[in-house]
């Protein structure tokens, strides 16, 4: 089985939506919502990150920084699941979905925005088990560990409890219990509410 270039599978779709006469460039900025399946919209995120919220109950599903194609998960549903909201200024091509969906087609692209949406499902996945633990302790220390895991230039500016409340109905009380627990333990360290270090958790 042949091994997902998700970048060349990004920049390859992103490149011909670019080059489109269908497709649109449009600046958003920080903090804008994005309707996904009222806009019926596929999107290629140049620049900037943004996250995507569940609609039922507007907690983050995942977070994808540029360059990215964001809307391929409900272009073909009649269900508005989930909205994007822009973490920063960001920099995206429009194109419509039955536009996409020819483009795709004609350029024998489908393969490509299969691997992505793959993707966003395995980081989906991800994101459910973090959730899945039946103690406090338990999810705030997945998601420490998430953290942990991140590129550290995404990581040094990523503050542990927005990350965590913008992901669950955890009270910021008793998510800053845990963390507290897990600096005295000498497990982690926070600085200004950012993980600087992490050990075995």
């Amino acid at each position: 089985m042949p091994r997902i270039n998700l970048d060349e599978s990004v920049m390859l779709i992103g490149d011909e939506i670019k080059k489109s006469e269908n497709a649109y460039f449009a600046l958003r900025k920080k903090r804008q919502r994005i309707e996904l399946k009222k806009d019926g919209n596929i999107f290629f995120l140049e620049k900037g990150s943004i996250s995507v919220y569940r609609v039922e109950n507007d907690l983050v599903t995942i977070s994808i920084t540029a360059p990215a194609i964001l809307g391929l998960a409900q272009m073909r549903s009649d269900v508005s699941s989930h909205y994007m909201r822009c973490d920063t200024d960001c920099e995206v091509w429009v194109m419509g979905a039955n536009n996409i969906n020819e483009l795709l087609t004609k350029k024998n692209l489908w393969m490509h925005a299969f691997d992505i949406l793959t993707h966003h499902l395995h980081r989906y996945f991800q994101r459910e088990n973090l959730r899945s633990h039946k103690t406090i302790r338990e999810i705030v220390t997945e998601h420490v560990k998430h953290i942990w895991s991140l590129a550290p230039e995404i990581r040094d500016k990523t503050s542990v409890y927005t990350f965590i409340l913008s992901r669950n109905h955890i009270s910021r009380s008793a998510i800053h219990k845990v963390l507290q627990e897990l600096v005295n333990e000498g497990k982690i360290t926070l600085n200004r509410g950012k993980l600087s270090t992490c050990g075995a958790l």
